[in-house]
């Protein structure tokens, strides 16, 4: 009994992704998610309570994985290092970067419905809160080192804004432009790049 339950709540998430993937969130009917997954309207909602319910279960693991990486951009990780531009750091933040790429790729449909079909779900503020979360998190880095001595320049907010959302974008388009694999790590090289140079010119970084 217990894996006919869960077979049937297999068959409705992939229903579910189906229909929002073609219509969004706001046009998807939960009625076709049913009559698709060969279920009842009373044995859904046993499973999800509405339609939100769905598409949050088909995104929240990866939402959270992409705060936990955004995570490592705040003070408490760089002063786990002796410099936050040693080689050792670098090497670090490339291998959770190429992580994370990879994690998307094993995700694509997931970061597709939060990017591009959210609308008027829980999530439909998705980039925008992971923008907000990373600048957060880049602020205090940015105070920390001033503090620390590997700063001499203080960075407006407007700036480390601009510097973290082009960070974010950058992975947005991966997902909106249907990028290969290939093409996303050679297009997420170049951004590392570009902005690692940036953000040690504009706070006039000690290296």
């Amino acid at each position: 009994m217990a894996d006919s339950s869960i077979e049937t709540k297999k068959t409705l998430l992939e229903s579910a992704k189906k229909e929002f993937l073609q219509k969004g969130f706001a046009g998807a009917s939960l009625r076709t998610i049913a009559a698709n997954a060969g279920v009842t309207t009373g044995a859904m909602y046993r499973h999800f309570k509405d339609k939100d319910a769905f598409f949050c279960a088909l995104v929240d693991d990866a939402v959270e994985a992409t705060k936990k990486v955004v995570m490592f951009a705040d003070s408490k990780t760089h002063a786990g290092f002796d410099s936050p531009h040693m080689q050792k750091h670098i090497d670090f933040e490339t291998k959770m970067t190429f992580d994370f790429l990879d994690y998307m790729f094993e995700n694509f449909d997931a970061f597709t419905l939060l990017l591009t079909k959210a609308g008027g779900s829980a999530h439909e503020r998705f980039q925008e809160t992971i923008c907000e979360l990373y600048t957060k998190n880049c602020e205090d880095t940015f105070k920390w080192m001033r503090k620390q001595g590997f700063a001499a320049k203080k960075v407006s907010s407007m700036t480390v804004h601009f510097m973290a959302s082009t960070v974010i974008n950058a992975f947005c388009d991966i997902i909106l432009h249907k990028m290969t694999k290939k093409q996303a790590a050679a297009y997420i090289s170049d951004v590392m790049e570009f902005t690692r140079a940036g953000w040690l010119a504009l706070s006039q970084c000690k290296i």
